[in-house]
């Protein structure tokens, strides 16, 4: 009898343990699915101080995870689909930021970090 029962609790721990790690990753995955993500080159950034200005401005878009590269003069981030500002909105931030706005993409997955392409 006790076999049984060690054996049934057991099983009834993996089975919640592989419930609750399935329904993690669909939550995840959901999570960026539901994301638009921004890429703005930008002309004009030449230091930090700058580009924490920029990534102020950037936040009032809807973003909480705005990173400006200030070598590659680019500023990355993410926003709720439903809250996607328009390209128009984007370049009047960049210019009212004192910055010159250039090509801006927008797509349905993050993009490639230039350090991370090695």
């Amino acid at each position: 009898m006790k076999i049984i029962l060690k054996t049934g609790i057991i099983t009834l721990l993996t089975f919640a343990t592989f419930i609750l790690s399935t329904t993690n990753v669909n939550a995840q995955t959901k999570s960026e699915t539901d994301k638009t993500y921004i890429k703005i080159e930008v002309d004009g950034l030449s230091c930090p101080f700058c580009a924490y200005g920029l990534e102020k401005k950037l936040k009032q878009a809807g973003s909480k995870d705005v990173l400006i590269q200030l070598e590659e003069g680019e500023a990355t981030m993410s926003v709720p689909k439903d809250q996607q500002p328009t390209e128009e909105k984007l370049r009047k931030i960049v210019k009212d930021a004192g910055f010159t706005p250039k090509e801006i993409t927008f797509s349905t997955t993050p993009f490639k970090m230039k350090k991370d392409e090695k």
